[in-house]
């Protein structure tokens, strides 16, 4: 069963959005502002906001920007979505770090699905 995500890459993570009509991803943003920097901003801001992680911009290490790579990463969050349905009306974002070794990635270079 396919779902209404929006995958974001970001150079260190990449993001699945389950988005809705009642808060939809455009209004994140402000004025004159790049989807990905809201969707970044958003995120960092969640996870310092909840003490999940500290993160500086000057530690995260931008990842390959392959496409192979995304590929898995999108693929890792569409099995994580599928086991855990999102419930309206909250829109969910899915994140996968790409070989960030501060937060501790597999062997293959993913984290695990985070959920916010």
């Amino acid at each position: 069963m396919e779902y209404p995500l929006t995958f974001i890459n970001l150079s260190w993570a990449e993001i699945g959005i389950f988005e809705n009509t009642a808060f939809p991803l455009a209004s994140l943003r402000k004025e004159d502002e790049p989807i990905e920097k809201a969707v970044e901003r958003y995120v960092i801001g969640y996870m310092a906001f909840w003490n999940i992680a500290f993160i500086k911009k000057r530690m995260i290490y931008p990842s390959l920007q392959d496409d192979v790579i995304r590929k898995r990463g999108q693929d890792k969050i569409r099995q994580y979505v599928e086991r855990h349905l999102p419930i309206e009306p909250f829109p969910k974002f899915y994140l996968v770090f790409l070989n960030q070794p501060q937060i501790g990635c597999d062997a293959d270079g993913f984290s695990d699905v985070f959920c916010m």
